[in-house]
């Protein structure tokens, strides 16, 4: 099958599975792309940008194996009540979607229609730390606890703030870092305590497959933007997989005597890595 590498302005692919999908305006749509999320910032409105991938295709079929397994990190369930998740996808204002055949196929199998945005994009722009960046003082996480602890003591350090070019992230939105999917309504309760009181005017978001249950009801609680970066967490804490799409130059900042046996790691192939502190 033939791949297509992409040239995403401040990053580097070495990810094995390049884009399979032809994309003839990759970089006009990169750029509209941003000029969407500004506009929509500054206008302070309220939507959400869903992540479809594989993953959250094999969630929605029930095909238990891979990431979707009981026992590895979304669910530790084998019975499922899957409507939360399949209702959910549809009522999310826009949909991203990597650049690989196979999705795009499941993609219209789901939707029947064409992704609003690529999810290259969205990655590639943590990459180059263009959301840091663009939106300092206004940008929040939603994501596991534990990860977002260690984020918080990473921006203590002002190496790591200057790498990503801004002064640190307004709200840390914290939820359990494993089988999330299990507990969708103590985890909405979670959001509504936390978002009520947040500030950010846009959130990044990495909770796994329970994004498609839990994403269009974060809008009850806060007008913000809301977009699924998926593993982009893992990065802004230190421990991304350098192999990901857009990710071969991305440091790893890592805390010296820093405890991260009780961080959940996916793959720990770290080709950049610094520690500080």
């Amino acid at each position: 099958m033939k791949v297509y590498n992409y040239n995403m302005p401040g990053t580097r692919n070495t990810c094995l599975a390049q884009p399979t999908l032809q994309c003839d305006d990759f970089i006009n749509r990169y750029e509209l792309f941003k000029e969407d999320i500004v506009n929509l910032v500054s206008e302070n409105a309220s939507k959400t940008f869903y992540k479809f991938s594989d993953g959250e295709y094999l969630w929605l079929m029930n095909q238990q194996y891979g990431a979707c397994a009981p026992g590895r990190r979304d669910s530790n369930k084998t019975v499922r009540d899957l409507t939360p998740f399949s209702e959910g996808i549809l009522k999310c204002d826009y949909n991203t979607m990597n650049l690989t055949a196979e999705d795009y196929i499941n993609f219209k199998e789901i939707f029947n229609k064409e992704p609003d945005y690529l999810h290259d994009h969205v990655v590639g722009l943590q990459y180059n730390k263009w959301w840091t960046e663009t939106f300092n003082g206004n940008i929040g996480l939603i994501g596991a606890d534990a990860k977002l602890d260690l984020i918080a003591e990473l921006c203590n350090h002002q190496e790591y703030l200057d790498y990503l070019k801004f002064d640190g992230f307004n709200d840390y939105i914290k939820l359990p870092q494993r089988y999330l999917c299990d507990q969708i309504e103590y985890a909405e309760e979670l959001l509504a305590e936390q978002l009520s009181k947040s500030n950010a005017k846009i959130f990044l978001i990495g909770i796994g497959m329970a994004q498609q249950a839990l994403l269009h009801r974060m809008k009850k609680y806060t007008d913000a933007l809301f977009i699924v970066v998926g593993s982009g967490i893992c990065a802004y804490a230190g421990v991304q997989d350098n192999r990901r799409p857009y990710a071969a130059d991305w440091i790893n900042y890592q805390l010296k005597d820093y405890d991260y046996s009780k961080i959940d790691i996916w793959r720990e192939h770290f080709t950049n890595k610094k520690i500080i502190g």
